[in-house]
């Protein structure tokens, strides 16, 4: 996974085990975040028991076969390393920029939780995950930080107790792409793998609010417009505006393919927006928008750039938006590669320093190394069609009597 986002004044990139804080501008670095391989050296206690359990297996299994074979130093020491690789999943700021989340996966799955400053991040707590997160938000005060994960499982993380144990707050039966959190902390609205958007209240997490139903696919991203107005990119090919108080959908717009992440900026407050969205194996790569609200529930959008980043020669896996570029990443010649695009014309950004591309490679230790992203066609749901071999038999077996009848 490589993640990337902009928050003002910092461009935010992260892969492997390393975060970069870098000025979008001049493309310097601000700070860095590097994590150790093995996380229980700054605090990681194990999940749970059955985590306890799988490790003592390997153990067990790594003890026998080191009694059966000759000991090599190197291969255990490599061995061991890689048992408790840890990879970088999702980085999230808080609304007020003083605290950074960040969850792993790999051989440790946990949240961490930083203090930002200018120029560096102090670590406050690393406490275990139960399963790979898929999204990570804070809420409006950055009091606390909600954790999905792949099961559809919702969790609280209290950011002033840090040691506090996490609350499950809601379940989806399905993987959660995206979760937003109001600003007045009234509602957690998220988005699965099974087509929905679910409104939930909160803090009575138990009461659903509403439903705001229509997509076919899956619903890739979320985005507040206003207090009552939410954007959402499906892989059925739709931008949708909704009302998620009234479970309404209010405006659809037909994509030329799946969309697979989404990023909006307010252009004017609750009533202009700029909507982008990463379209899934298109020669467009990027499609950007104007969404525009002229009175009450009634929203209209319009295309106004297309980034097209050599969609098919390389695979693009992320992007954000800053005031006048959009930064993708993605993987060329299976290797790990950053572009920047200017947003009035979609064409590669010519007033990027020389160099920068290669300085923000070797910050994150990814020059010249292997980089697969994640394989975004298991998020589409597999179609069978049952009904046709049913018939097909049927077929047969009339053909076969009606010849038995005739004999």
């Amino acid at each position: 996974m490589a993640t990337i986002f902009f928050a003002e004044p910092e461009l935010v990139i992260g892969h492997g085990r390393r975060v970069l804080f870098v000025n979008p501008d001049d493309l310097q670095l601000f700070k860095e975040i590097e994590l150790p391989p093995d996380l229980a050296t700054c605090g990681l206690k194990v999940a749970d028991s059955k985590e306890q359990h799988c490790q003592h297996e390997q153990q067990d299994v790594a003890a026998a076969g080191s009694a059966k074979q000759p000991s090599n130093t190197a291969t255990t020491s490599a061995s061991k390393a890689k048992e408790i690789e840890v990879t970088i999943q999702n980085v999230s700021y808080s609304p007020d920029r003083q605290l950074l989340a960040i969850t792993t996966t790999g051989g440790q799955k946990a949240l961490l939780l930083y203090r930002s400053r200018m120029e560096n991040a102090r670590l406050l707590s690393v406490r275990p995950l139960a399963r790979a997160s898929s999204a990570l938000r804070f809420c409006s005060d950055g009091s606390s930080v909600l954790v999905t994960d792949k099961t559809g499982d919702c969790y609280q993380y209290d950011c002033v107790e840090v040691e506090a144990a996490p609350r499950l707050l809601l379940g989806h039966l399905s993987v959660v792409f995206d979760i937003l959190w109001t600003d007045d902390q009234q509602h957690i609205i998220t988005c699965d793998r099974d087509d929905k958007i679910r409104v939930t209240n909160y803090p009575a997490t138990f009461d659903i609010h509403s439903y705001c139903l229509g997509h076919k696919e899956f619903v890739s991203g979320l985005a507040l417009l206003t207090e009552q107005h939410i954007v959402s990119a499906s892989g059925d090919k739709t931008l949708r505006v909704w009302n998620f108080i009234e479970g309404k959908e209010l405006l659809v717009h037909e994509l030329p393919a799946p969309a697979v992440r989404l990023e909006v900026q307010q252009l004017e407050p609750e009533k202009v927006y700029q909507v982008a969205v990463l379209l899934y194996d298109h020669v467009d790569a990027v499609a950007i928008y104007r969404l525009e609200r002229s009175s009450g529930d009634n929203w209209a959008i319009t295309t106004t750039t297309v980034v097209r980043a050599e969609a098919g020669s390389w695979n693009i896996c992320n992007f954000t938006l800053t005031g006048n570029r959009v930064y993708v990443t993605g993987a060329e010649n299976e290797c790990l590669a950053i572009k920047a695009y200017d947003i009035s014309s979609g064409e590669t950004s010519t007033s990027v320093p020389d160099g920068w591309v290669k300085m923000v490679l070797e910050g994150l230790g990814a020059q010249g190394v292997a980089f697969l992203p994640e394989d975004l066609s298991v998020w589409f749901k597999k179609r069978f069609d049952n009904v046709s071999d049913y018939l097909e038999r049927k077929k047969r077996r009339i053909e076969e009597q009606q010849q038995q009848k005739c004999g």
